[in-house]
């Protein structure tokens, strides 16, 4: 057993799924209200509208009345057409050309002062599931870090000369015939894909969803991870059984996956868990530590920083580690981006400091989206960086930006 459940259920119109680790709200993935913008994962066929060589970079119109932003780094050629390192943009692309690009992150609110930000592109285009991600731009085969198990490990072998791929964490929770199967959707998916993009239409159009609030919640963990998933209502649960036809037969008849029967007119999924009341915390600016220290969130446009407050009772260290433990997981539930600087209690020993860094850097092991602590600066703050790919929190809440807006600074 591993203590975490998985609660998937509708609030207000939006799709929030759940995790659960031992009664405590452990991660949470929400699908916008309305998703007019470029969603992350989502593949397009799109035509270069500019080349900006300032950014060394193309706007790529993505039809619908949609433009993201592709750098120079990221456009990619097969091996029939190799580019010279250090090409540039104007190099590359050719205003009109058409090209097949893929969200790397979503477009990104700005503040009053500045327009809001483009989604990212890339040119190298994956195919993401459970336990695999079929990497179409590369013909290596890479195994996660967290793999311990060696039997999973020398399936690699069996990889080979299939193109590119990468073994994802959850691999190794499945068994063999799970983890091929999913190489067959996935190629099978290419192809269906690739079809697509070969029928001589050009018109910039949206040829491959990105991934919704349960696909991703069940890619990032496997389904294989919980000891029962926990559906709101029949909807959901009639999506939940077409997801498990294709990725996960067994688990469309376990006993694992349960349709919620509420015991009270009205009752929610969520009521049960009590989980109403944590979520709204989310828009709150200061959130309470066990010793009653606190630890105050203050975004900005440019990045988030986050003050910690000594509690009573405790030395500075034991307050700096519960509000790391925190802010780890504060991070992941509110889905923070890009620079992130914690203002600790000051410590006097160097030892606590390493050992804090240390610390921080096991807390956020269990965020998937790519954190890189960079330990203090000189002025004692503690640097994290967290990659974007969805929209945070904040954002999903709030209504989209305007479509067909020029998101780029003048």
């Amino acid at each position: 057993m591993s203590g975490l459940e998985l609660l998937i259920d509708e609030i207000d119109g939006r799709t929030f799924a759940a995790v659960i680790k031992k009664t405590v709200l452990h991660d949470l993935y929400v699908d916008p209200l309305a998703n007019e913008n470029a969603s992350w994962a989502a593949i397009y066929f799109g035509k270069v509208a500019k080349i900006d060589k300032r950014l060394d970079a193309a706007i790529v119109d993505l039809g619908n009345g949609l433009q993201g932003f592709l750098a120079a780094k990221h456009v990619y050629f097969d091996a029939k057409e190799k580019r010279a390192a250090g090409s540039t943009i104007s190099e590359l692309l050719q205003p009109g050309q058409t090209v097949i690009v893929q969200v790397k992150s979503e477009a990104k609110r700005g503040s009053s002062h500045e327009r809001d930000k483009l989604p990212r592109l890339t040119m190298k285009l994956y195919m993401m599931g459970q336990y695999l991600v079929y990497n179409l731009a590369s013909a290596e085969i890479s195994v996660s870090r967290k793999i311990e198990n060696q039997k999973t490990i020398a399936l690699v072998e069996k990889f080979k000369g299939r193109g590119g791929w990468i073994m994802r964490a959850a691999a190794q929770y499945a068994t063999e015939e799970q983890i091929f199967k999913e190489s067959e959707l996935l190629s099978s998916r290419w192809v269906k894909l690739k079809s697509l993009m070969d029928n001589g239409d050009n018109t910039p159009r949206l040829i491959m969803n990105g991934l919704n609030a349960m696909q991703r919640v069940l890619n990032n963990y496997s389904s294989n991870v919980f000891d029962h998933i926990h559906i709101g209502n029949r909807a959901l649960f009639d999506r939940m059984l077409k997801w498990c036809e294709r990725n996960d037969p067994p688990l469309a008849t376990s006993k694992r996956l349960r349709l919620f029967k509420p015991e009270r007119p009205g009752e929610t999924l969520f009521d049960t868990y009590d989980l109403h009341g944590e979520i709204e915390t989310l828009k709150e600016a200061v959130i309470t530590l066990p010793n009653n220290g606190t630890i105050i969130i203050e975004p900005t446009h440019a990045l988030t920083i986050i003050d910690v407050n000594q509690g009573s009772g405790s030395s500075a260290l034991e307050t700096n580690l519960l509000a790391a433990k925190e802010v780890a997981r504060q991070v992941r539930l509110r889905n923070m981006s890009g620079a992130i600087l914690i203002d600790f209690i000051g410590m006097s020993q160097k030892s606590d400091r390493f050992d804090l860094v240390e610390k921080t850097e096991n807390f956020f092991t269990a965020d998937d989206t790519g954190v890189q602590v960079h330990g203090f600066t000189r002025l004692g703050i503690m640097e994290i960086t967290r990659k974007r790919r969805t929209a945070t929190y904040a954002e999903k809440m709030t209504q989209p930006a305007p479509k067909g807006v020029s998101l780029l600074k003048k």
